[in-house]
């Protein structure tokens, strides 16, 4: 089972750890999920005014730029690899063989060539715009750390009530986290996102009612004057905080059951893609998930998928992980478009750097680092598309012009979601930090 109230285990006191109390708090709730939430929001259609939303699609590992958007043919073959480009139904835009159904759709996104994320395995610059500084257990935690975006527009432009703002899938803890604008804005954290298992343990638990969800209501509440005594702070206010929404999540049936993918006709089922790639992953699902939490009125969905660190058998495990990806995010595309989303819904995908243009790292085949350069891969929120945005050289090792950075596409987003970055928040010291440093979205896509 996968509760919905899940955090990293920073240390209160006594060895106590926020994970626990929340933990402890799913328990008292029934073992709800967030499934058991996300109730249907149709119930009064006519007063919905959709704002817009945002899908964000880690490649943990670090995909390889030369293998799949930025490929080089001319280049000697130590460096363009295995794989041939095909064109796209957009002239002059060329990918990788293995994502043809991508190829279909190209008039629907937009290439960002000559990205420079960080050299670092994670993920807090794509979710955040700030790469990780410092452990996760210093003195004063998060000091030079930066909210990730969920939580901002959590704090700055929550949901109606009954609906959560910002639902994570499958990501490490601490790659997003809320810092310094408050516990009560930490993701609604969903386990195993990409595992089949995870899909089916979200079931509903129809026989817990109302009458039971209120006497495990008290219980909580009696655990809860436990731990006021243990630690008042005001790190307790925000667990209060985050449960008070959690239980306002639970008690509503404005969501549609969004976890609930067998719901979904069959073609679309099968259009997203069943099966898992052969690391396991479920693109399809996965993004499938995405589509109807964001439909659901979820605004920011963030999601992992693994696998893409190529050091050995680069070529092997891309052609495993491309195709079901590639159909995946075909499948979102055309079904975000279909239903008329994809103008409300951006979806940014990517990973933390690109890799080695020159081949043989630890096999012959291999890819190393290369945070010279790497790829985003952008869509939808109205947005620009149809176009390829920055360029590296023939070999694909330095970029020519500016590099593209992480903040500036984060700027994007923001601006997609109405969220003004001249906004400051106050961070652990009550001192004013903007939202980003760098302001400016890519020029090009707005």
């Amino acid at each position: 089972m996968f509760a919905i109230l899940q955090h990293g285990a920073a240390d209160d006191c006594d060895g106590v750890t926020r994970r626990s109390f929340l933990q402890a708090g799913a328990l008292a709730l029934g073992g709800l999920t967030l499934d058991d939430v996300l109730r249907a929001r149709a119930e009064s259609p006519a007063k919905n005014t959709r704002q817009k939303s945002v899908i964000m699609v880690h490649l943990s590992g670090g995909p390889s730029h030369l293998d799949m958007f930025d490929m080089k043919p001319e280049a000697p073959r130590e460096y363009r690899g295995e794989f041939s480009p095909i064109r796209t139904n957009v002239p002059g835009i060329e990918i990788c063989e293995l994502m043809p159904m991508q190829a279909r759709v190209a008039d629907k996104f937009t290439i960002l060539r000559g990205c420079q994320l960080a050299n670092l395995h994670t993920g807090n610059a794509f979710y955040s715009g700030y790469a990780w500084q410092e452990s996760p257990r210093a003195s004063v935690p998060g000091e030079a750390q930066r909210p990730a975006l969920g939580s901002v527009v959590s704090r700055l432009r929550p949901s109606r009530a009954g609906i959560p703002t910002y639902v994570s899938v499958d990501n490490p803890p601490d790659w997003e986290r809320a810092y310094y604008v408050g516990l009560e804005h930490e993701p609604f954290r969903v386990g195993g996102g990409s595992s089949p298992e995870a899909f089916e343990n979200m079931g509903r638990r129809r026989q817990i009612g109302v009458a039971r969800l209120e006497t495990r209501n008290e219980l909580l509440k009696r655990f809860d004057t436990f731990r006021r005594d243990v630690h008042e702070s005001g790190t307790m206010k925000g667990i209060d905080a985050f449960q008070s929404r959690a239980l306002e999540i639970v008690a509503s049936g404005k969501v549609r059951a969004a976890f609930e993918i067998e719901r979904e006709p069959q073609h679309i089922r099968t259009r997203y893609g069943e099966k898992a790639s052969p690391n396991g992953t479920q693109f399809g699902r996965s993004l499938l998930l995405a589509r109807r939490l964001v439909e659901a009125g979820v605004s920011v969905v963030t999601q992992c998928f693994s696998g893409w660190d190529t050091h050995r058998d680069n070529f092997r495990d891309l052609r495993g992980l491309l195709p079901p990806l590639d159909r995946a995010l075909y499948a979102l595309l055309t079904d975000l478009d279909e239903r008329g989303l994809l103008g409300d819904v951006a979806v940014l995908v990517g990973g933390e750097f690109g890799r080695t243009p020159r081949i043989g790292d630890l096999t012959p085949d291999g890819r190393g680092h290369w945070p010279e350069a790497g790829f985003l891969w952008m869509a939808g929120g109205g947005l620009k598309a149809g176009q390829i945005i920055g360029e590296t050289d023939a070999r694909g090792e330095k970029v020519i012009g500016s590099p593209i950075q992480i903040q500036n596409v984060l700027a994007t987003l923001y601006h997609v979601l109405g969220i003004d970055l001249a906004t400051t928040l106050r961070d652990y010291r009550g001192r004013p930090q903007y939202i980003l440093d760098h302001r400016e979205p890519v020029a090009g896509l707005i």
